[in-house]
């Protein structure tokens, strides 16, 4: 894989992830268990575990960034999903730009922490290693099982309010949203709203964890009438709950396959990310040699992810 050198100007145009604070790992979600034998690394360790460097990143990365721990420091499962500490994806790149992390295992910033890092005149480092994808979400009572690019930027811009609108019952739309920060809002942007006027939500259905809109949408009052967004791999494999079905787009169901053949349409990178001053041999650059290897390939696939194509 060819490496490229960015500035943040290109960080605008990246798929984003979930949001979180300083030092304040988000809580919640399940990590899926490493498959059968994969915790070993297939060498000698190639770092010790006091030698990490500082990994941060999107909770929806968790999974990867404990296996990569594995697999580089030898260590078992159950200590390096102990290890992992990240801070969601606007935090974590604006601690590889202040200092406070050396390596990203993350999905893209919004436009806001894009100009933030380009303002900062650090150079960073991109590789795109995986792919995931925003998916919608209702819950599973509801009779709609697919709408056009179109009809969600209705619904979430408010000029398309009812069900009964879209081919289902007749009820108002309770269209949940995340933080106009978050990545999971960036991506709603980059791929459905674009620069449109999004519709105001009450407090109440602006959640602030990703976990939250899932369980939001579940149960909001007993009915079907609610709508969310978030992406595929956290809703299909770290935080999956009952009473939820994700939506497709033109009839384009999001699922590993369409997304690494590139038929649903809002798939995109995840990235490694160092700074672009990494000196040669130090543990991030290391780490971030180890993830574009065949090894971290592997270990992206493993996980559960759709690694890039080569």
């Amino acid at each position: 894989m060819q490496r490229r050198v960015v500035a943040a100007t290109a960080l605008a145009v990246m798929l984003a992830g979930c949001v979180g604070q300083v030092g304040s790992p988000t809580p919640g979600p399940s990590i899926p268990p490493s498959p059968s034998g994969s915790s070993a690394p297939s060498a000698a360790p190639l770092l010790a575990l006091t030698d990490l460097p500082r990994i941060d990143g999107s909770t929806a990365n968790i999974p990867l960034i404990s296996l990569l721990i594995q697999r580089m420091t030898g260590v078992p499962e159950s200590m390096a999903d102990n290890t992992v500490k990240t801070t969601g994806t606007p935090t974590a790149w604006r601690n590889l730009v202040d200092g406070s992390a050396d390596v990203l295992v993350v999905y893209e910033a919004d436009r806001t922490v894009a100009a933030e890092v380009r303002e900062s005149g650090i150079e960073l480092e991109v590789h795109p290693i995986g792919r995931d994808a925003l998916v919608f979400f209702a819950n599973e009572s509801n009779p709609v099982t697919s709408l056009s690019t179109a009809q969600y930027k209705a619904i979430y811009t408010g000029r398309l309010v009812n069900w009964a609108q879209v081919g289902g019952r007749r009820s108002t739309i309770v269209a949940y949203q995340r933080p106009e920060e978050s990545g999971s809002q960036a991506l709603l942007r980059k791929y459905v709203v674009g620069g449109a006027r999004m519709a105001k939500a009450p407090s109440d259905r602006v959640t602030g964890e990703m976990a939250e809109i899932i369980t939001g949408v579940a149960s909001y009052a007993n009915t079907g009438n609610a709508l969310g967004y978030s992406v595929y791999y956290y809703l299909a494999k770290m935080y999956a709950v009952k009473g939820i079905k994700m939506l497709g787009v033109s009839g384009v169901m999001p699922s590993t396959e369409t997304i690494a053949d590139g038929t649903y349409p809002y798939a995109n990178d995840f990235y490694a990310v160092v700074r672009a001053d990494e000196p040669a041999g130090s543990p991030a650059r290391r780490v971030l040699d180890w993830l574009l290897s065949d090894d971290g390939r592997q270990a992206v696939l493993d996980a559960g992810y759709v690694p890039v194509q080569r």
